[in-house]
């Protein structure tokens, strides 16, 4: 499903219902999902977080330029407008008090909300992310826990990551390397490619905000 809101068009999907039939059909929690990238699409998360719409309904959205939402120039590509997107959807949709759970990049705008928009949640969930992303990687960090060529090579990349000039067979590459470190076991090398792959994948917005990231926040 589409939502325009914002000067964007935002897609969504709804997994479970917002009334529990077993209690009297009480009233779940809204949760709000937002993927990482920038630029996935929320599909990947939803091997993981689709049993939680046993407790709570769950509202994956992908963010502007991410996934099978609509693309934009550069200039509307920051996490101040993306957290609007988010406020302005869910008032749109009648949502009120949601949960929003940001992972990855996801967090960065989920943080967004928090700041700009303080009495908009009932709470937030933070997985796999940052507070901040001024300077990137810890570069030397890197390059010690993978060792060896590579990571002099996985060094370089994720140098060219913060500075938003890695090409997009770098960053798949990259990310073939450090996401197994994120997830629990069972998570599999070959999604990454599948991610990565995915036509719906957004490299723009990750080469342009990875960046501008690593300058501005």
């Amino acid at each position: 499903m589409r939502l325009s809101v914002n000067g964007t068009e935002l897609y969504f999907d709804v997994v479970g219902s917002g009334l529990d039939a077993a209690s009297g059909f009480r009233q779940k929690p809204t949760l709000i999902i937002l993927p990482g990238g920038p630029g996935f699409d929320h599909t990947y998360l939803r091997p993981w977080l689709d049993p939680v719409s046993e407790v709570a309904q769950l509202v994956y959205v992908d963010e502007r330029g991410c996934g099978r939402s609509a693309r934009h120039t550069h200039e509307y590509y920051q996490l101040g407008i993306m957290a609007d997107d988010i406020v302005l959807f869910c008032k749109t949709l009648d949502i009120e008090r949601p949960i929003v759970l940001g992972q990855s990049f996801g967090g960065f705008v989920a943080l967004s909300i928090a700041l700009r928009h303080p009495d908009f949640t009932s709470g937030i969930v933070l997985f796999d992310t940052s507070p901040a992303w001024t300077g990137g990687y810890d570069l030397d960090a890197l390059e010690q826990l993978v060792g060896g060529e590579r990571g002099e090579e996985l060094r370089e990349i994720a140098y060219k990551e913060s500075t938003g000039t890695a090409t997009p067979e770098e960053l798949k590459r990259f990310e073939q390397e450090i996401m197994p470190l994120y997830w629990h076991q069972g998570f599999k090398p070959e999604y990454i490619v599948e991610m990565f792959d995915n036509p719906l994948m957004n490299m723009d917005i990750a080469t342009y905000m990875m960046g501008t990231l690593s300058k501005e926040y």
